[in-house]
C-alpha cells in the first residue's frame, strides 16, 4: 500500500567531479541514510552506472519501494534545455541528461544543477524558509550561481542563468571568476607558491613533493590556521565579494547563501567577502541583505526537488 503523500521517502544524489553523494530524506529534509561513492578515472557512461548503481542501493535500504516518492539528481554546473547538456568543466559535461532520468521503480529522475538543488532545499528546510528573493552561491571546483526571484527559480532563456564563473575579475577581462576563485586556480596557486618557496608555511605541513595537493588539503590546512592557505582562501572570498555585490545591486535580494566546497573555511572566505559586498553595494540594498553559511547540500536539496516535483505538500 503506497504511503501517505507527507510520509514518503526521498532519494537525493550529488554527482560532483570526482564523487556521488546519496541520501534517503523524510519530507521535511531529515536524512535517513547517507551513502558516498568515489568517481576518479570514470568514464561518462561508467558514472552513469554508478548513479543507477547507487540509486538501487539507497531503494534496497526500505523493504518497500512504494515508500518512495522519487529520486532528484543535483549536477555541476548549469543544465542547458537546448542542449540538453550540463555545461560542466566535469566529465558530466559529456553525459546527455535524458541518460540520467530513466530510474526504473522510481519513473524519471528530477534533475537540477547543484546550486538549484541546494537553493530549493535551503527555502524548504534551510535558512532561506519564507525568503523569496534569495541568490545561492556554489563555491568549490566550479563557480555559479542560482537565483529565487519573487519566490520562484529563476533560470533564464535556456536554463543557464547564473553562470557567474565567466565572470571578469580584472580590467582587461582576461581572468575570471572560475581562475581566481574555482578549486583549480587556488590550487595552482598554492603549489606555485609551495614549491617556489620551501619555507612557506604549506610546504613545512610536510605534504610530499611527489603527491599533488586538493583541494581538500587547502580547507584542512586553512581550518589548522596554516597562514599561507588561509591567505590564498581570503583573496578568493574577496574576488567572490566583488561578483557577489554585483548580484546584489542587479537583484535586490534579501538573502546571499554561499554554499560549496570553500563554504567550510567559514569566516576566512566570508569575512573578506562580506566586507567586498559592503563596500561595493548601494547601502539600501546591503542594508537588507543577509549573507550566511548553507546549511543544505546538494543531496539533500536534490531530494526536496524530487518531492515539490511529485506535488508532495510543503515541509512543515
Amino acid at each position: 500500500m503506497a504511503s501517505a503523500p507527507d510520509e514518503r521517502l526521498f532519494i537525493g544524489v550529488e554527482c560532483a567531479a570526482t564523487f556521488l553523494r546519496g541520501v534517503v530524506c523524510e519530507a521535511g529534509g531529515e536524512v535517513v541514510t547517507q551513502r558516498q561513492r568515489p568517481l576518479a578515472g570514470h568514464a561518462p557512461t561508467e558514472a552513469v552506472a554508478a548513479v543507477r548503481a547507487l540509486i538501487a542501493e539507497l531503494l534496497a535500504t526500505e523493504s518497500d519501494a512504494a515508500m518512495f516518492g522519487g529520486v532528484g539528481l543535483a549536477l555541476p554546473g548549469s543544465l542547458n534545455r537546448a542542449t540538453d547538456r550540463c555545461e560542466s568543466s566535469s566529465l558530466w559535461s559529456a553525459v546527455a541528461l535524458d541518460e540520467l532520468r530513466p530510474c526504473g521503480l522510481l519513473g524519471t529522475a528530477h534533475l537540477a544543477s547543484r546550486a538549484a538543488a541546494a537553493l530549493i532545499g535551503e527555502r524548504a528546510c534551510g535558512v532561506a524558509r519564507g525568503c523569496r528573493t534569495v541568490v545561492y552561491v556554489e563555491t568549490g571546483h566550479e563557480i555559479s550561481a542560482a537565483i529565487l526571484q519573487d519566490g520562484r527559480l529563476w533560470t533564464g532563456a535556456t536554463g543557464i542563468a547564473g553562470m557567474i564563473g565567466y565572470d571578469s575579475v580584472d580590467v582587461d577581462g582576461d581572468i575570471t571568476l572560475q581562475e581566481r576563485v574555482g578549486g583549480d586556480g587556488l590550487i595552482r596557486r598554492a603549489k606555485d607558491r609551495m614549491y617556489r618557496d620551501r619555507t612557506s608555511s604549506l610546504s613545512r605541513r610536510g605534504i610530499p613533493r611527489d603527491r599533488d595537493i586538493g583541494l581538500e588539503d587547502l580547507l584542512n590546512m586553512a581550518r589548522l590556521g596554516d597562514e599561507l592557505a588561509q591567505v590564498i582562501i581570503a583573496r578568493a572570498g574577496a574576488h567572490l565579494g566583488v561578483a557577489i555585490a554585483r548580484l546584489v545591486n542587479l537583484l535586490n535580494p534579501e538573502l546571499i547563501i554561499i554554499g560549496g566546497e570553500l563554504a567550510s573555511a567559514g569566516s576566512v572566505l566570508l569575512d573578506p567577502a562580506r566586507e567586498e559586498v559592503e563596500r561595493r553595494t548601494a547601502p539600501s540594498a546591503f542594508a537588507v541583505c543577509r549573507m550566511l553559511p548553507a546549511t543544505i547540500g546538494p543531496a539533500v536539496g536534490a531530494a526536496q526537488v524530487a518531492r515539490q516535483s511529485v506535488g508532495a505538500p510543503p515541509a512543515a
